[in-house]
């Protein structure tokens, strides 16, 4: 896990962003009221929000707001809010997470109208009037997947998915991959989803992507039970290559860890949701902070932190420190179709999916 001080250098790094004018740490004049406010989150956003939280009280609006915070692997959280755990604002990993949470009673059907109608960004606007940078609506950061290796890339992993599976050179040690598991991780959906749009992309047949997928698999070392174990696991001395979202990896080259971050030449962009739940749309404070982490005070602290920002403005001022993807090299999850997660989840990792089915052969070298 990450250590206290790394933590503190990751939030002093967001913070260092104070210096943005006064406006901007106002995302509403109103003095909330002595609340507290639940956040529940998955793994690797938990450094973000001891980031945000703290701006936030320093502002008017959260002067007199605390918080507590839950944060641990994707589906795990979801599953704990739906059977009764106290959340007022939900940032999960993937949009599936939500809507068991819809069906479940905790969040509002129409809570990806939250972003519009709560913080005021239009995701609809194109044109010189666009706000976000695309227009999914309730989604609160952006991100992709990378490889993760050692200092100095011993092993020269290239940029190219369907060669992470090919043998290495004569002499050097084989590729062993940590990732999360799918069962318990959006991260783990996320990486193994990019995988499969490799091989999409590619033009590989159905048997021939299920026999990537097979390899990706059976190199795979470990798989902790979320993003941020992975990490751990990998900084720990587990694997030469891990599967991870940017920002993860950008937070743990600005804490000094001895690793480097490889660029897929394609990925799969990940996107964020978060929502006010039942209960969070009735406290006062959480709906202050979730019109704050939505302002370009929030979302700067999010794009210093390695999160790309959903808001146009704040990316384009950000944009030279990221990696620059173009439309076709950067894939969504409509790509493949246009039901998105709806159809994809099931179809890969429901319980006759395609990853589902090919788990046994995990860590298994086959």
């Amino acid at each position: 896990m990450h250590t206290p001080r790394s933590l503190a250098k990751r939030i002093a790094v967001a913070l260092s962003v104070a210096a943005l004018p006064a406006a901007l740490l106002l995302p509403t004049s109103a003095q909330a009221s002595s609340d507290t406010v639940a956040i529940v989150g998955y793994s690797v956003v938990k450094p973000a929000f001891a980031a945000l939280e703290t701006a936030f009280q320093a502002t008017p609006a959260g002067a007199n707001v605390s918080f507590t915070n839950s944060f641990g692997a994707s589906d795990t959280q979801t599953n704990n809010v739906a059977n009764g755990q106290s959340a007022d604002l939900v940032n999960l990993s993937y949009l599936p997470n939500i809507e068991t949470l819809v069906s479940a009673g905790k969040v509002p059907a129409n809570w990806a109208s939250q972003e519009l109608n709560v913080a005021g960004v239009n995701v609809a606007l194109t044109g010189a009037k666009q706000q976000t940078v695309y227009n999914t609506p309730g989604m609160l950061t952006d991100s992709t997947v990378v490889f993760i290796v050692r200092k100095g890339n011993p092993l020269h992993i290239g940029r190219d998915w369907l060669n992470l599976v090919k043998p290495q050179r004569k002499g050097q040690p084989a590729i062993q991959i940590v990732t999360p598991n799918p069962a318990t991780s959006g991260s783990a959906r996320w990486n193994l989803l990019s995988a499969y749009a490799a091989a999409v992309d590619a033009g590989y047949s159905q048997a021939q992507t299920s026999a990537y997928l097979k390899s990706i698999l059976s190199l795979t070392v470990a798989q902790p039970v979320s993003g941020s174990a992975a990490l751990s696991a990998f900084l720990g001395g587990t694997g030469n290559v891990l599967l991870d979202y940017e920002d993860d990896a950008i937070a743990a080259v600005k804490a000094g860890d001895a690793v480097q971050i490889v660029y897929p030449n394609k990925s799969i962009l990940i996107e964020n949701p978060a929502a006010l739940t039942n209960s969070g749309i009735n406290n006062p404070g959480a709906v202050a902070f979730y019109k704050y982490i939505f302002s370009p005070a929030g979302q700067t602290i999010l794009a210093n932190l390695g999160y790309r920002p959903v808001l146009s403005s704040v990316w384009r001022s950000v944009k030279s420190k990221f990696q620059l993807y173009t439309l076709a090299s950067l894939n969504k999850v409509t790509t493949f179709d246009p039901a998105g997660w709806d159809t994809l989840n099931n179809s890969l990792f429901g319980s006759s999916g395609l990853v589902t089915s090919l788990e046994q052969y995990a860590g298994s070298g086959a």
